[in-house]
């Protein structure tokens, strides 16, 4: 199997049944919701889809409860962990930042200063209230030993968050207050 037929989902799925062990699709969309997915965008839907792809490559096995709502568990097998240790032993490449504010400031040199006044406010809102939700989850993890990775994480998504929030403040205070 080559590596081109593993993505992003591919991991993260992998990942978070290493994490977390015997998974449905919804435990992983759910931790997902919790983790990876305050710094990486995806289709949730993935998380139904990709576990049984996965199960096609010989990477996850499923089992599928006997009785009651006859959920579909999925866990690693001995290729998929060693898939998840080669990629996570790659070089992780330059990042990729996809940031739609960014994009419309990229192009918004024709329109009025309103439209950039109101689009560093909305920003500078968005970027509050995600460093709102990190600082949450920073007293909430504490100095738990067994979250020390995750605090690593999510210092970087602090500093990212207070950087942004430096940067749409420079650009809102240099727009002008009213204007074409």
């Amino acid at each position: 199997m080559s590596d081109t037929s593993l993505g992003p989902s591919s991991f993260i799925v992998l990942g978070l049944i290493a994490q977390q062990g015997p998974s449905t699709s919804y435990d992983l969309k759910r931790c997902a919701d919790e983790s990876v997915g305050y710094f990486w965008h995806f289709p949730r839907s993935q998380l139904y889809a990709e576990p049984q792809r996965l199960v096609g490559l010989g990477l996850l096995r499923e089992e599928q409860e006997q009785g009651g709502r006859r959920r579909r568990f999925f866990d690693l097998t001995d290729a998929g962990r060693a898939a998840l240790r080669d990629w996570l032993r790659a070089p992780a490449g330059m990042p990729e930042l996809r940031d739609p504010g960014l994009l419309k400031l990229f192009f918004i040199a024709g329109e009025p200063a309103s439209a950039l006044r109101a689009l560093a406010q909305e920003q500078l809102a968005l970027h509050q209230g995600r460093l709102r939700d990190y600082e949450q989850i920073q007293a909430a993890l504490g100095q738990e030993p067994s979250a020390q990775t995750s605090l690593r994480t999510l210092r970087m998504g602090l500093l990212y968050e207070r950087a942004n929030l430096a940067f749409w403040t420079e650009v809102l205070d240099g727009t002008p207050e009213a204007g074409g």
